[in-house]
């Protein structure tokens, strides 16, 4: 047995033990201590007891609490029920995602990077500076006749040292954008890359031939193939750099888009909920405050069944 399934294993002895009730003191100390040994202990139990509401058919129909308690003492029965709500629910507890949800794996090889709620400004060697959001990489040359970066993952502000003839280009897997000076903002996403131009105008090129200048005051998108309408900036877009996502009538969605990079667990989201609609500042660095202040002005749930498990849902 591997020591991934060993602790699902553990995972669902506990989950017995808790259900059957009337635990000891002594055993309830234990079972604390046994999920504070390791992060992965407190996440497999929390994603154990999140996939068995999911998948637990007799409690999802409010099975009277004499039928549940008398299948709960059917223990081998309730072992393999578990088992099956595990498999199902494709439970991963590996170092190598936890290591993910700290540091992403992928970055760890670039030449500057963040892990998750980390930020981090630097200095080039051109007197650029440029500032990376939380879970964010890239890799830079800076010479005498080059300065670049490429931004592999994740968020970047860029203010680009003035006084150089020689163009700053920024690359993604999109394409490039470039300016000889002021302030850039770029993220890559799955599908584009989103730029805005705080201080600089900007030219753009596509991967696949298209191109456009940006102003300054603007922002856009681009994907390989097309640019985005230019449309002007709200003003707040680089609040991240000071430890706040504003939002302005943004979607929920957008919200916990921000703040996922600043959990090392995992902020699962309800689609039902996903397109409220919220404004204010949230704080980045604090995203436990940030979420009680989301379910205080939304008609939310936020059920945090550990720290390495928040699920955001509909308040019944």
């Amino acid at each position: 047995m591997g020591k991934d399934e060993k602790i699902v294993e553990q995972a669902i002895e506990w989950m017995l033990q808790l259900e059957q009730g009337d635990l000891p003191p002594g055993e309830r100390t234990a079972f604390e201590r046994w999920k504070a040994a390791d992060p992965r202990h407190a996440m497999a139990y929390a994603n154990l007891s999140q996939s068995v509401q999911q998948f637990d058919v007799p409690r999802q129909v409010g099975a009277a609490p004499v039928i549940l308690r008398n299948t709960l003492q059917q223990k081998s029965k309730r072992r393999k029920a578990l088992k099956q709500i595990a498999a199902l629910a494709g439970l991963a507890v590996g170092a190598a995602a936890l290591l993910d949800r700290i540091t992403p794996v992928d970055a760890l090889t670039a030449d500057l990077h963040t892990g998750t709620g980390q930020r981090q400004r630097t200095t080039l060697a051109d007197g650029s500076i440029i500032t990376l959001n939380a879970r964010s990489a890239i890799d830079h040359l800076i010479s005498p006749t080059l300065r670049q970066v490429r931004l592999l993952e994740g968020e970047i502000q860029v203010q680009i040292a003035a006084g150089n003839a020689l163009p700053f280009s920024i690359e993604t897997v999109h394409g490039s954008v470039s300016a000889t000076a002021g302030t850039l903002m770029l993220g890559l996403q799955p599908l584009r890359t989103d730029l805005v131009a705080q201080q600089a105008a900007a030219l753009l090129s596509t991967r696949n031939g298209q191109h456009a200048t940006l102003a300054a005051g603007q922002r856009t998108w681009f994907d390989q193939d097309e640019i985005g309408a230019p449309r002007a900036t709200g003003g707040a877009e680089n609040s991240w750099v000071e430890g706040y996502y504003t939002a302005s009538d943004n979607s929920l969605e957008e919200v916990v888009a921000a703040l996922r990079p600043y959990r090392k667990g995992l902020l699962r989201l309800d689609p039902a909920v996903a397109q409220l609609r919220i404004s204010g500042a949230f704080p980045l660095d604090d995203t436990d405050r940030a979420l009680s202040a989301l379910a205080s002005a939304l008609p939310i749930t936020v059920n945090r069944v550990s720290p390495y498990w928040v699920s955001i849902s509909s308040r019944s």
